[in-house]
């Protein structure tokens, strides 16, 4: 609080602004949980602008450090759900909402500990606060706006896309490989199953590459801000869910394979005929050559392809 009485307001994200609160507060940074602070205040003003959040609108965001961010969405969004793993950062969060907008903190729920319960499970307690929010603003979208720490990145937008109810809206700062995995198309050198499993249900665009200079401490590659837009017509297409994400993440993991010897080994084995006849069944569907492999295929052809594979299997 100032001297007369008023809440006092943060200063803006810098480099020297950190290293003088983490100095005064006793805190070291933990570079195994992605500890890089976003410090180019144009760049965090590009974060904001690009994500578009509006007043009837649900935030989550993951990996909420000193709450920089987080003070920005509560200006704008109906609610927030804001994930922080280090219980220190946390604290410092919640320390600058009370500062900058005590009046926002009932808008806002932290949940302090990992947004991840496995690797392919969201910890309850995040989901609990989503739902809590958008249960309170059902009317608006729910976006995913960090700063995402590498280390959770493509877990999190994984499991995003695989929940009843994913996100409209994702912007986020996340290491360049995977912006341009998540972004690639089919014959792309960066080209995998994150790509088809975010390209059967998004549009996405890479709004900007980032330098390491722009984060406090410096990582070792560049990174981006990139931006997924749910395409609820293309993801109503999917039968199946986690079927489908399984049936891409199996192909994947023989990628320079070539396609007919993965798919005869999913549906039984070449010693099986059955198996051998399935797979020639679908590809006199698909209209396959006999030389294409997974990485050459897009999107929408998977998601053909994989239920026309499940439709023929046997079982």
């Amino acid at each position: 609080m100032t001297s007369d009485g008023t809440p006092a307001v943060p200063a803006r994200q810098t480099t020297a602004y950190l290293k003088q609160l983490f100095a005064q507060v006793g805190f070291r940074i933990d570079a195994r949980r992605g500890q890089n602070f976003l410090v180019d205040l144009n760049l965090l003003d590009l974060l904001e602008r690009s994500a578009g959040v509006a007043p009837e609108d649900v935030a989550l965001e993951v990996g909420t450090g000193t709450g920089t961010l987080t003070e920005r969405l509560t200006r704008t969004a109906a609610r927030v759900v804001a994930v922080e793993i280090d219980p220190r950062l946390a604290q410092l969060a919640r320390d600058r909402l009370l500062a900058a907008a005590p009046e926002a903190c009932d808008r806002v729920a932290f949940v302090e500990g990992d947004v991840l319960a496995a690797k392919h499970r969201f910890a309850p307690a995040v989901l609990d606060a989503v739902r809590e929010a958008l249960a309170a603003a059902p009317h608006g979208r729910f976006h995913l706006v960090a700063n995402l720490p590498y280390c959770v990145a493509t877990p999190v937008i994984s499991n995003l896309l695989a929940l009843e109810r994913p996100f409209d809206v994702a912007t986020v700062t996340v290491q360049r490989e995977m912006a341009e995995r998540m972004t690639a198309t089919a014959g792309a050198s960066s080209y995998n199953a994150l790509s088809v499993w975010v390209g059967a249900q998004c549009r996405g665009e890479i709004v900007r590459i980032l330098p390491p200079s722009v984060f406090w401490p410096r990582p070792k590659v560049d990174s981006a801000i990139v931006q997924l837009v749910l395409e609820p017509e293309r993801r109503a297409r999917i039968a199946d869910l986690g079927r489908f994400h399984a049936f891409v993440r199996d192909v994947f993991c023989h990628r320079r394979k070539l396609l007919r010897g993965v798919l005869v080994r999913l549906a039984g084995g070449k010693r099986e005929d059955a198996a051998r006849d399935l797979v020639a069944e679908v590809y006199a569907a698909m209209g396959f050559d006999d030389s294409v492999r997974a990485e050459e295929i897009p999107p929408d052809d998977f998601l053909r392809l994989e239920q026309l594979f499940h439709e023929r299997k046997p079982g």
